[in-house]
């Protein structure tokens, strides 16, 4: 995320930060199901529960605690939302928690300690329904690949289809904390996103927003590609901690950031988010292009610090087109396709595109965007999507216009090989962490959004260097309709030459 070495967030530290943020609560968020979120207990009197009744969890994080105290030392989990408890004592109306056995959790074991203790206030009576999403994410952190899929419902075993894709950028491997060197990688795992933030700054101000409300907009730095390199444009972004010395970067989490949850480093994703990044929308991908300079990694390192970071064109288009709710499955995973391409001549090639999206092959999605100030630093604020504001006829003018342009959405599905002659931060390598091929277990068809005897690389077997956590479906196993077999057509793995075939 950050130019900076000193500059630190998007792990250990996020935590801190998203405790001092305002967030709306899964109620707020579904909108479409006002009956059930009403269902909610929150601030309940302990005469309206019942003991040896079932509950559902209604919050995106609950802390799990082993001792009828709210001290910070005693919690040994956090649960996600509509896991399921039961009340085993409501002790006195001193204290707002209640004693519960776990009968059903996605993050915490029920034996994780001999008695458990959670707030009475995030327990109901029904399951809490987000508004359903037709699309799920799958983000490859050894290719460094965002990628989009529309949910194919017809059959038990259809392949989905691609929407989107897009480069990123992971959490740097480079580099770590005093006690764990890799403090800011990418954790893999399953998630979702509870909600979008416009402009978001973290609460210890160490990272300034892209913009704030009131704020002249003449005093955002000028676009990366306004200067003759990108190296000399990314510098005008480098500033002053609001709050302590020493220089961060302006605008780092971008347009828009992403929320995930269960987002906790006990059983989430360790408060790594998705977000945008410094620069204007017609910077391109030049902020993300930046991150892979030889040259300005021999300065700096301007990687993530666990997040997973989009340009800002692509993360607006994301805040438009996934709603909270939406799956986010992280992975690292070799690449490949169901079709193949096939290419023929010899001075003059000719390349026929994968069947399936012949009408998108050189051909992306043309979404014309606006970014207005209206929404800043608010949970859902204004989306970017130019048709959304026009018919909602939003007023824009010199006060509130930021940007207007167009963005080319890649709609049709690239295989990254893995090519151990290229640099692991050059963001070509297809083994970003540098895991070594024996590590990698089975296929991901990018042209299905579906896995071929996939599963995680082994924390052990990597030395610490991937980490598994999130949701219990994707952490040893892989959902159904995720899974696939059958014929598939991966690029050929490029290998440096001393290396055995």
């Amino acid at each position: 995320m950050s130019i900076s070495r000193s500059a630190k967030i998007c792990s250990s530290l996020l935590s801190v930060l998203i405790a001092t943020t305002p967030v709306a609560s899964t109620a707020q968020l579904a909108t479409n199901t006002s009956s059930v979120a009403a269902t909610a207990t929150k601030g309940v009197d302990k005469s309206q529960l019942i003991v040896g009744q079932r509950y559902f969890i209604s919050t995106d994080s609950l802390n799990v605690r082993s001792s009828n105290s709210t001290a910070a030392g005693n919690v040994v989990g956090k649960l996600a939302l509509n896991d399921e408890v039961e009340i085993l004592n409501l002790l006195n109306e001193a204290t707002p928690l209640v004693q519960i056995r776990i009968l059903k959790s996605s993050t915490v074991r029920n034996d994780a300690a001999l008695e458990l203790f959670v707030s009475k206030d995030y327990l109901s009576t029904k399951e809490v329904v987000l508004p359903g999403s037709k699309y799920f994410v799958i983000q490859n952190v050894a290719t460094e690949k965002t990628r989009v899929y529309e949910r194919c419902t017809t059959s038990p075993d259809c392949a989905h289809r691609l929407v989107m894709e897009s480069d990123m950028v992971v959490g740097r491997p480079e580099e770590g904390s005093e006690k764990d060197p890799h403090a800011f990688k990418t954790w893999l795992g399953h998630a979702r996103i509870s909600e979008w933030v416009k402009f978001y700054q973290d609460g210890l101000g160490h990272y300034p927003h892209w913009y704030k409300a009131g704020q002249d907009i003449k005093t955002i730095p000028a676009p990366i590609t306004d200067s003759v390199t990108k190296t000399l444009g990314g510098r005008k972004w480098i500033t002053e901690v609001e709050k302590g010395s020493g220089s961060t970067i302006y605008g780092a989490f971008g347009w828009y950031a992403g929320k995930l949850t269960p987002g906790d480093e006990i059983n989430g994703m360790n408060y790594q988010w998705m977000h945008g990044t410094m620069g204007w929308g017609k910077d391109g991908p030049a902020a993300i292009e930046l991150t892979r300079g030889f040259f300005v990694n021999l300065v700096s390192n301007p990687g993530s610090s666990g997040c997973t970071r989009l340009e800002n064109r692509a993360i607006a288009y994301l805040r438009h087109l996934l709603p909270p709710g939406t799956d986010i499955y992280r992975v690292y995973a070799k690449e490949s396709t169901r079709e193949q391409e096939i290419t023929t001549g010899v001075f003059k090639k000719k390349t026929s595109p994968l069947p399936r999206y012949a009408d998108t092959y050189e051909r992306p999605l043309h979404w014309q965007y606006m970014l207005l100030t209206d929404g800043a630093q608010q949970s859902g604020g204004l989306t970017a999507d130019l048709n959304t504001i026009l018919a909602k006829g939003i007023r824009y003018s010199t006060n509130n216009y930021i940007e207007q342009g167009v963005y080319e959405v890649d709609q049709y599905p690239n295989a990254v090989a893995l090519k151990t002659t290229r640099r692991a931060a050059g963001g070509k390598s297809g083994d970003r962490y540098n895991i070594d091929e024996e590590n990698f277990s089975g296929y991901f068809l990018v042209d299905e959004g579906r896995f071929i005897n996939y599963a995680h690389p082994n924390p052990a077997l990597t030395k610490g260097v991937i980490k598994v956590s999130g949701m219990a479906d994707f952490r040893n196993s892989v959902p159904a309709f995720l899974n696939t077999y059958g014929v598939h057509y991966p690029p050929k793995v490029e290998k440096n030459e001393q290396q055995p075939n």
